[in-house]
């Protein structure tokens, strides 16, 4: 009887350390043949991007969707609405009415910088540039991203400081805007730039 207990004592042990590594094969070869790019590192079989980048395999860098490097940007042409809510008597017969202009662009470009979630943005009215700035993606999906405005001071004359947000996608984009006064003599300026398309 005790030798049939050493038999079975012995084949349970012989069978705890093959799971054993059977199972830990198997875990350090989820990765094998998963190749993450851009920088991805493969956990169990998956593929963890870094901020800016997606894709099954991290193939996906944003930006590149939405511009060109260093200044060779992409074009987004279309209208800003612009509204002032807080006019007073003064300012009103000052000539601001609320507005729409076509012939708006939005122009998207990156650096060549590693922190991908980075881009620069200018907006041009006409021919006349309204803002430059930096701004940081937000939120990335297969269908496009969101982005906030760094604080920055742009409008006729940089006259303002400009915040705000949007989205963009490879075919469109579009920004609500806040244009504030240095000075209390103009008003506040709500800007929504919508319909813009790829050019």
């Amino acid at each position: 009887m005790r030798f049939i207990k050493q038999i079975a004592l012995g084949t349970f042990l012989a069978l705890g350390v093959y799971c054993a590594i059977i199972y830990s094969s198997c875990t350090k070869d989820a990765c094998k043949t998963v190749n993450c790019l851009n920088g991805g590192t493969c956990s169990g079989g998956a593929c963890t991007c870094d901020s800016g980048i997606g894709g099954t395999n991290c193939e996906t860098i944003y930006r590149e969707l939405y511009g060109g490097q260093n200044g060779s940007g992409q074009s987004y042409l279309g209208n800003a609405a612009f509204s002032y809510p807080s006019l007073d008597t003064a300012q009103r017969d000052s000539g601001y009415a609320n507005h729409t202009d076509a012939s708006n662009t939005l122009r998207f470009s990156y650096g060549n910088d590693s922190s991908y979630d980075n881009m620069h943005l200018m907006w041009t009215d006409g021919t006349t540039t309204m803002l430059s700035a930096a701004i940081t993606l937000v939120s990335n999906t297969a269908i496009g991203s969101t982005f906030s405005v760094t604080p920055t001071a742009g409008g006729p004359g940089g006259a303002y400081t400009i915040s705000g947000g949007g989205t963009v996608s490879s075919i469109s984009a579009s920004a609500n805007l806040v244009a504030v006064p240095t000075n209390t003599v103009v008003p506040t300026i709500y800007i929504t730039l919508s319909n813009c398309t790829k050019q």
